[in-house]
């Protein structure tokens, strides 16, 4: 069993002012240092190039990386996030509309899986100058895995088929463009509705094959799928369709000719979450909150930590509320919390108990 630290933190100003703030916390943890500073710059062409592509689609993050490249004393072509070298995890997701909920409610559920030695663990309420506030959890700090917007707007992701990015064993990029985290955090701070949401999207180059569920808080959701630049939407206004699912593989026919297989544990999880909510019975938070409380294959929450995919943060957001229930690590071995946007969290810290068990067999299989 290891043990980790979960962060709850604050980032709040202008977009230099939240990058300041952001070198500062790096700087109190110098083992972060080698997953958001490169030992040699990227070459100038390439950074000026990821830079435009920033402004474009993203305005104010490379203000923001700027501040946090000062505070650090470093080159701006030496963070990370220009780099654009990172690993894509495997998630379970879903949404469920009012019509569906027994309190008449939207609900947003993701488990996030992936490495502890790869993830922030840090769950950020972000509020900058000019940009929508938001709650959720960042990767190379700057970005964001999912999160919930001040209007209840709320997107989550997960990698659709093989992650895409330059290390051993990923897919070679097919399409130039933004990585996930960029996609997301974009959304959130620009968006207050799904159609605003799709369509902002529908503009950005993306290079990222993902799965990404966007929710509001009148009742709508979408599934918007992207694989090697093509861009597919299903949307769902509650009427005959009263939920959307994801994991990680490919659910539009578009999209899975070009990436066939799937692995036996998407799929597996995915029958999970439609088994749960295709009933005729109406859903609860107790009832989302039970598809975490319980392991694989019964169950979201995995431990598989040594191969790279165990239950990091488990997630239930209230749209309406604008609150969410956040648990570190498994939910098997940690407590829940319940946070909203723009109060004060409860901690400033957590200690996140991570205790490794191996798969059953076939876990990683092709199907």
């Amino acid at each position: 069993m290891q043990e980790k630290t979960g962060y709850f933190v604050n980032v709040e100003g202008t977009s230099r002012e939240a990058g300041r703030q952001q070198g500062r916390f790096a700087a109190e943890h110098p083992a972060w240092m080698p997953m958001l500073v490169l030992p040699e710059p990227l070459p100038e062409a390439r950074l000026r190039e990821t830079m435009r592509l920033l402004d474009d689609y993203c305005p104010g993050i490379n203000d923001e990386l700027l501040g946090a490249a000062e505070q650090l004393g470093v080159e701006p072509g030496r963070m990370v996030y220009y780099a654009g070298t990172d690993i894509q995890a495997g998630c379970s997701h879903c949404a469920v509309l009012p019509g569906k909920t027994s309190g008449g409610r939207t609900y947003v559920l993701r488990n996030y899986d992936l490495s502890p030695e790869l993830a922030d663990m840090r769950l950020c309420d972000t509020a900058i100058h000019g940009r929508y506030r938001h709650i959720g959890f960042s990767t190379l700090l700057f970005g964001r895995t999912e999160g919930m917007n001040e209007h209840g707007l709320c997107v989550t992701f997960s990698a659709c088929g093989q992650p895409v990015g330059h290390m051993e064993g990923m897919r070679p990029a097919k399409a130039s463009g933004l990585q996930f985290w960029a996609v997301v955090r974009t959304a959130l701070e620009r968006c207050r509705t799904v159609a605003e949401a799709v369509a902002a999207i529908r503009e950005m180059p993306i290079a990222s094959n993902m799965n990404l569920i966007i929710a509001d808080a009148s009742g709508h959701a979408a599934l918007l799928e992207t694989f090697d630049g093509v861009v597919s939407v299903k949307e769902a206004d509650g009427t005959s369709e009263s939920y959307v699912t994801a994991t990680n593989h490919p659910l539009f026919p578009e999209v899975a000719r070009l990436e066939p297989r799937r692995l036996h544990h998407s799929v597996v999880r995915h029958e999970l979450l439609n088994e749960a909510l295709g009933g005729s019975a109406p859903i609860g938070k107790d009832d989302l909150r039970g598809l975490v409380q319980r392991e694989y294959p019964h169950g979201l929450t995995v431990h598989n930590y040594r191969q790279w995919f165990g239950t990091l943060y488990s997630m239930l957001f209230d749209l309406d509320e604008r609150s969410l229930d956040v648990c570190f690590g498994s939910p098997l071995q940690n407590p829940w919390y319940t946070v909203r946007i723009g109060e004060p969290f409860p901690l400033e810290q957590v200690k996140v108990r991570m205790e490794h068990r191996d798969p059953e067999p076939g876990f990683w299989q092709l199907v």
